[in-house]
């Protein structure tokens, strides 16, 4: 089982978008794929459970998991396509109710090493916060989407240093890698003269298909260049 994180240090870089279609192109690949939702924004879990009720994923998501409240299992929600434990917005209190649980930590690592999925995609909240600091102890690959804005390097800084930290607690090590999101042919070309990160040959380019895909909930058609571009991402994570 791979386990990836999908974070960046700043909103607007694209992330929820690729955690969704990096899902979808995996399952389009014959695996079985557990999309979970650590962001209390929560994108993935709307485009996946669209038609779902707000109460049914308020009875069952994330927070109940990482709290104790049920067990994972009972927190999947299965749809036609991918599974995925939901978030809520109740989830940006999540780190003062584990303060006095660290143990919260580790737990929810050993629960995702019972499941019997291919690839679990882990979608984070755009800061460094205990949200994404869980999903990185359940972390094989950290994928940060990085654009050519003013702060884009200091965001993966922080992000490094964090993976650092979950390495040293664990002796696990996290493979970091950038991949350049929302780019045009000259910002992806001056994004690889920048030495501080692993770039993915990989890159996903600005383009209209992709503006509202999150927020529309509607599939990227197969014939687009988006599509073929995270399909590209996903051969290359196999």
């Amino acid at each position: 089982m791979t386990t990836i994180a999908v974070a960046s240090g700043k909103g607007g870089v694209g992330k929820s978008t690729i955690s969704i279609n990096l899902s979808k192109a995996l399952l389009d690949k014959s695996k079985k794929v557990l999309c979970i939702d650590f962001d209390h924004n929560n994108n993935c879990t709307d485009f996946f459970l669209r038609k779902v009720s707000v109460e049914e994923i308020e009875e069952k998501n994330l927070y109940h998991v990482l709290t104790g409240r049920k067990t994972l299992e009972e927190c999947i929600h299965k749809t036609s396509s991918i599974d995925i434990i939901p978030a809520t917005p109740l989830l940006a209190c999540i780190e003062i109710e584990l303060a006095r649980d660290p143990g919260a930590l580790l737990r929810f690592p050993t629960l995702l090493g019972k499941t019997d999925y291919d690839y679990i995609i882990i979608d984070t909240p755009p800061s460094i916060s205990f949200a994404l600091t869980a999903a990185l102890y359940a972390s094989n690959i950290l994928l940060c989407p990085v654009t050519w804005s003013r702060w884009t390097i200091q965001g993966y800084s922080l992000l490094k240093e964090e993976c650092q930290k979950v390495t040293q607690s664990t002796g696990t090590e996290i493979n970091l890698l950038a991949i350049p999101s929302m780019v045009s042919d000259t910002e992806l070309e001056k994004l690889h003269k920048v030495k501080i990160w692993d770039l993915t040959e990989s890159y996903i380019s600005r383009n209209n298909a992709l503006k509202n895909n999150a927020s529309s909930g509607t599939d990227l058609r197969k014939d687009t260049i988006a599509w073929k571009q995270f399909n590209t991402l996903a051969e290359e994570l196999l």
